[in-house]
């Protein structure tokens, strides 16, 4: 008998909710939509891990498979951060709205900048693939859109580099917020 165990061990989101709420902690959550190159997810969950992201969350389809090559990339951290695989996006969403969590997407062409948002209350972080960005309609019932302010004239970041700016000015803005409390 052969059994192939997956080491990523997919969580529920609700329970996530629950249990970072329960430790006091205001949750920090990362939705992946239709990202699909494997080293991009494995540096992504590497850097959200180090900026104390609560869970990255991933929808069933449409996303790069978490196999051997992106655990190797990750350098362990798919198996640390909590990994919560839903049918939905969109009902991922809902959910999060339920919770009270604001949900940002990134957007080059949006009007506010990553400084300009609060991190420091519950959040989700919403990054899109690299070729198509975020789905229109999950884009639409996000609560704000957000930019990386840049100074060339060039079209986009590499979503992984992206997201670990974002991610940096969140963990910034937290680390700041419990100095000052």
């Amino acid at each position: 008998v052969v059994a192939l165990l997956s080491k990523v061990q997919y969580q529920d989101l609700q329970n996530v909710i629950s249990f970072v709420t329960e430790k006091g902690e205001a949750p920090l959550f990362l939705i992946l939509d239709g990202i699909t190159d494997i080293r991009n997810i494995g540096g992504i969950a590497r850097t959200a891990f180090c900026c104390g992201v609560h869970a990255i969350i991933i929808p069933e389809k449409g996303v790069g498979a978490l196999n051997e090559d992106a655990l190797l990339t990750s350098v362990g951290a798919l198996e640390k951060i909590a990994v919560c695989r839903v049918n939905s996006l969109m009902k991922a969403v809902d959910d999060l709205h339920l919770y009270g969590i604001k949900v940002y997407a990134s957007e080059m062409t949006a009007s506010k900048t990553i400084d300009e948002i609060n991190f420091t209350e519950p959040a989700a972080i919403v990054m899109g693939g690299e070729e198509k960005g975020i789905y229109p309609a999950l884009m639409k019932i996000c609560d704000e859109k957000m930019k990386i302010p840049m100074k060339g004239d060039f079209e986009s970041l590499n979503v992984s580099v992206a997201t670990g700016i974002i991610l940096y000015e969140a963990m910034k803005q937290r680390l700041q917020n419990e100095h000052s409390s």
